[in-house]
């Protein structure tokens, strides 16, 4: 993960929303982006083999049990730079929406959120926060 500079949060978030199945056949569906990133790294498929390993040795686990589990410790949604930037601007302007919004999600990050999704809180931080640096005192 560090080779690649992964996403941690999302990784760990996409590994408890993948099934077995697809990660055993290296199917990773392209809404796993934070797994296809990890996926171009030249030993992804022999860590693949070892965690799919490490997953059968818990006999009595099944895969939804695994994910349910994994899923519950794992955010799908925290608060990231770009998203608090964005807050930022809107009330800069008088408008706390975003603000409002980010509250309401980060209440229940562990579950899918259909504002969330449609906000993009669970996507690929948009290319305009790439070089954003904010600091304890901004």
């Amino acid at each position: 993960m560090e080779d690649t500079k992964a996403d941690f949060t999302m990784t760990f978030r996409q590994l408890s929303e993948i099934t077995a199945d697809q990660l055993q056949e290296l199917h990773i569906p392209e809404e796993f982006w934070a797994l296809q990133d990890l996926g171009k790294h030249e030993s992804f498929s022999e860590w693949v083999a070892m965690y799919l390993l490490r997953l059968n040795r818990n006999k009595s686990d099944s895969d939804t049990q695994r994910r349910t589990r994994m899923t519950t410790v794992n955010p799908r949604y925290i608060l990231r730079n770009w998203m608090a930037e964005s807050a930022v601007q809107k009330a800069n302007l008088n408008d706390f929406s975003e603000v409002h919004l980010l509250q309401r999600i980060l209440q229940r990050p562990f579950q899918r959120q259909q504002a969330a999704e449609k906000a993009g809180y669970s996507l690929r931080p948009p290319a305009w926060a790439k070089d954003l640096k904010v600091s304890c005192s901004s």
